[in-house]
């Protein structure tokens, strides 16, 4: 399934640029070979008491809020001994966080974004109305207002308002991303690291889902890249948590 790319980028301003390379390039998706075959290696997860499982799809609406039911966070559904959760890890202090929305967008129809911490903390929080743009994959990068810790877990959620008049109607999906440090053998496996998709390899094999589908996806989204491996690679990371 082949689907636009958009690119969210929230600073003073709201822009977005789009990008669908099935339109934009003239090459296909080639098969990863055993050399550059990217692999996620879903990282086991210490199970709190009371900790929600998240929601990566929206689920039943009804109304003008149907349209988006099948909005979807991209991040896997890990296990654990009694729940399954919307979970990853970030190695980044500036993460992003990628969405399927199934509908498009437009000015209104607020969306907003959160993360908090442990302890119910806001660390991040925008809503704004977007300007009209059609169905995709969206990229959100953000910039949490205070660092984030190594070893911390922070819960975030997205939403759309698609009807105004009734907030509590929203369509939202749900997750949560393990902040973790590099040691300084990782750090020096990841210099080494050349290109978007090694990156992608070494981020991967590492647990650290959130960077490892960034560093392939912000490459797709430059149509001056045209390594047909980028768009395997990504078709077969999203494979791999069934999300294909």
């Amino acid at each position: 399934m082949k689907k636009v790319l958009h690119t969210t980028t929230l600073v003073s301003a709201l822009t977005l640029s789009i990008l669908n390379p099935a339109n934009n390039w003239d090459v296909q998706a080639q098969t990863l070979t055993s050399t550059n075959k990217i692999t996620y290696v879903a990282p086991k997860v210490e199970e709190k008491p009371g900790e929600p499982t998240g929601r990566r799809r929206g689920g039943g609406s009804r109304g003008s809020c149907k349209q988006y039911e099948t909005l979807t966070a991209l991040v896997p559904i890990t296990k654990t001994e009694n729940k399954q959760l919307v979970w990853g890890q970030s190695a980044s202090q500036t993460p992003t966080f990628w969405f399927l929305v199934p509908d498009k967008l437009t000015p209104k129809l607020p969306v907003e974004f959160v993360i908090q911490d442990e302890a119910d903390n806001y660390i991040y929080h925008t809503k704004f109305n977007p300007p009209e743009t059609e169905a995709g994959i969206f990229r959100l990068p953000v910039q949490p207002t205070k660092p984030l810790l190594a070893g911390k877990s922070y819960r975030w959620t997205f939403s759309i308002y698609c009807d105004p008049d009734k907030p509590s109607n929203a369509v939202y999906v749900q997750g949560s991303m393990t902040q973790v440090a590099l040691n300084s053998s990782s750090q020096q496996q990841l210099a080494a690291a050349k290109t978007p998709l090694e990156k992608a390899i070494f981020f991967a094999e590492h647990g650290i889902w959130y960077d490892a589908l960034t560093s392939l996806g912000e490459n797709l989204q430059n149509p001056k890249n045209k390594d047909p491996k980028i768009l395997s690679a990504w078709s077969e990371l999203l494979k791999q948590v069934n999300l294909d």
